[in-house]
């Protein structure tokens, strides 16, 4: 942060130690490891495409979002009149609108809980008469797909904790979506204080791990999405 005075530079480590605090606490869920390497096996048939309209269509809007969610790569602070100022705001307030389809609307297609039921559906499914039947397998061969859905329950987990710890319902619906009245008087003293920007880097951070998080779904369902975007 160059000459960024020390209680600005000690300000956002602090909100970066906040934002850890809430992953390390989230994170103790996760205890299943992936093999070392995996592979897909898809099987149908369905007297029916592998998907139905509705679900290549949820597949196309989750791999188009997830493929552009936006991260923060760096804090640019910039001095004017003797005061500091973060001038990427407007990217910030972005990183956060974009993840919002995601982690909080729960009848977006696109939610992550819906994503993961589309998933496990697939991978739980032993019927490939009926619908398609997805098997995960180890290098060496071994059926792992029980060991793939219990990762992928445990990162889920791991999101709604994060979320749980969050407040995002001040973020979308007191700011950025919304004006809602319960909002407005801490809205404006921090706003006015300035410690609106904390708020949001801090929030726009754990964005970024929700986003990791999601990975695995987004690799497998990537797999299933036809067509893919045409070029120029």
């Amino acid at each position: 942060m160059g000459k960024t005075p020390l209680e600005i530079e000690s300000r956002f480590k602090k909100v970066h130690e906040e934002a850890q605090h809430i992953l390390d606490s989230a994170f103790t869920v996760a205890k299943t490891d992936l093999p070392e390497k995996i592979s897909f096996e898809f099987v149908s048939s369905a007297p029916r495409d592998i998907l139905t309209d509705f679900e290549r269509a949820q597949s196309v809007f989750f791999i188009t979002r997830y493929e552009a969610l936006p991260t923060i790569t760096n804090i640019n602070i910039v001095e004017k009149d003797g005061k500091y100022f973060l001038a990427n705001f407007p990217y910030v307030r972005y990183v956060l609108n974009e993840y919002r389809p995601i982690i909080l609307n729960q009848k977006d297609s696109v939610y992550f809980g819906n994503i993961h039921k589309f998933c496990r559906q697939k991978l739980s499914n032993k019927d490939h008469s009926k619908d398609l039947s997805i098997k995960v397998h180890s290098i060496q061969g071994d059926d792992v797909t029980d060991i793939f859905m219990k990762i992928l329950d445990e990162k889920i987990k791991v999101i709604k904790r994060i979320i749980k710890h969050c407040e995002f319902d001040y973020i979308y619906n007191g700011i950025l979506q919304h004006s809602d009245h319960r909002f407005t008087k801490r809205f404006l003293k921090d706003y006015i204080s300035g410690e609106i920007n904390y708020i949001f880097v801090k929030y726009a951070q754990l964005l970024e791990a929700i986003k990791e998080l999601l990975v695995w779904h987004y690799k497998l369902i990537n797999i299933l999405t036809f067509p893919k975007m045409g070029s120029l």
